[in-house]
C-alpha cells in the first residue's frame, strides 16, 4: 500500500474545500492560507490545463463566475490568465488576488498541508495530459506521500499510474457504485471519494478491510460530518474547516449527539 496521508489523523481528516471558501475567495492563496488557519489538515483544489500547457488552480471550465475574464479557462495562457481579477467577485477586500498555479501552491503547502487535488477538464476530452502533468509535477515536489490525486473522469485516476507509482489516487463518484471494491483494484487507485448516501459503516469498514480509504465528499452540515465520523470515514471536505474542527475536537458522544 502506498503512504497513506491520513496517517496520524486525530480521527476524520478535515479537509477545506477549495480552501476556506466560506471565508475567501475559492480556489486562491488568501482561500489556502485561511485554511490553514482555521486547522484544516487538507486542502480540496482544483487543476486545469492552461492554452499553453501551464496547470492551473481554478474549478468553473469557464472563468466567467469567479473573474473578470469570459469563456473557458483552455482558451487563455498562464500569462493571461494571471491578469485577471479572482477575487472582488467574493469580495472588495480581495480585489487583485490572483489564480495561482498548482507549482506554486505545491511549493506553499509543502511541510505545511496536505492536498487533494481534483483534476478537471471537458467531459469530452480523452486525453489524459492534465493526470501525467499532475502526476509528474507532484513528484517533482516532493510531495507524493502529502497528496491524493482525484477526478470524476477516471481514465485521469488511472493515468496518473502512467508517470506516478507512489501517490493516492481516487475516484470521485457521485453515482452509487456497486463493487467499489473492484473499481479500485481496476484503477490502481487507494481512496473512494463519494457522498453520504452511498456509504454505511458495513460498507466503510469493507473497504478498510481491503485496505482502501474512504473520503466522504462535501458537506457543511454538522450532521452529516457527524454521519461519516460514526461510520468511520477516513476524510471529507467542507466550507467550513474551522466548524468542523471543532466538533471533531469535542468529546466522542458529544460529537455524535450533533447529528441526532
Amino acid at each position: 500500500m502506498i503512504g497513506t496521508i491520513f496517517s496520524g489523523m486525530n480521527g476524520i481528516a478535515v479537509g477545506a474545500h477549495r480552501g476556506a471558501s466560506a471565508y475567501a475567495p475559492e480556489n486562491t492563496m488568501a482561500a489556502f492560507e485561511r485554511a490553514a488557519a482555521c486547522g484544516a489538515e487538507l486542502i480540496e483544489l482544483d487543476v486545469q490545463l492552461t492554452k499553453d500547457g501551464e496547470i492551473a488552480v481554478f474549478h468553473d471550465l469557464k472563468i466567467d463566475k469567479t473573474t473578470n475574464g469570459h469563456g473557458p479557462l483552455s482558451d487563455y495562457t498562464l500569462a493571461e490568465l494571471r491578469e485577471l481579477d479572482a477575487g472582488s467577485w467574493f469580495s472588495e477586500a480581495y480585489a487583485g488576488a490572483r489564480i495561482p498555479t498548482l507549482a506554486e501552491t505545491l511549493a506553499w503547502a509543502r511541510d505545511r498541508i496536505w492536498l487533494s487535488i481534483e483534476m478537471k477538464q471537458p467531459k469530452d476530452l480523452e486525453e489524459v495530459e492534465l493526470a501525467h502533468r499532475t502526476a509528474r509535477l507532484v513528484a517533482e515536489h516532493g510531495m507524493n506521500g502529502h497528496v491524493q490525486l482525484m477526478s470524476f473522469q477516471h481514465r485521469l485516476v488511472k493515468a496518473v499510474r502512467d508517470v506516478n507509482p507512489n501517490v493516492l489516487t481516487a475516484p470521485i463518484c457521485a453515482q452509487w457504485v456497486e463493487d467499489p471494491i473492484e473499481l479500485l483494484q481496476g484503477l490502481q487507485a487507494q481512496i473512494i471519494n463519494t457522498p453520504v448516501q452511498h456509504l454505511s459503516k458495513e460498507r466503510v469498514d469493507r473497504l478498510h478491510e481491503h485496505g482502501f480509504y474512504v473520503y466522504g465528499s462535501m458537506s457543511d452540515d454538522p450532521g452529516v460530518f457527524a454521519r461519516l465520523r460514526a461510520m468511520g470515514v477516513d476524510a471529507m471536505d467542507t466550507n467550513i474547516p474551522d466548524v468542523m474542527r471543532g466538533l471533531r475536537d469535542q468529546a466522542p458522544n458529544e460529537a455524535e449527539h450533533a447529528g441526532q
